[in-house]
């Protein structure tokens, strides 16, 4: 099995007006080295919402049980 490189947090770009300064994950994808996708985690889109990305990578790290370096936020 190929080593995880990186985690790639997609954000959900559809969040309401109202609940602006909210963001939520939208896919989150590990890749290995070369960029390939690895392995999807559905199971953390769940409508979790953050206040700052620097919560949402802490969340991610924990729940996948890698280190915050390796979590990349996408806009």
């Amino acid at each position: 099995m190929a080593t995880i490189a990186c985690i790639k947090v997609y954000l959900d770009d559809n969040v309401p007006e109202s609940m602006d300064g909210i963001i939520r994950i939208s896919s989150v994808v590990a890749e290995d080295e070369n960029g390939d996708e690895i392995k999807k985690y559905p199971e953390l889109i769940d409508n979790a919402e953050y206040h700052s990305e620097n919560s949402l990578i802490k969340d991610v790290a924990k729940q996948l049980n890698v280190s915050e370096s390796r979590i990349v936020i996408i806009r």
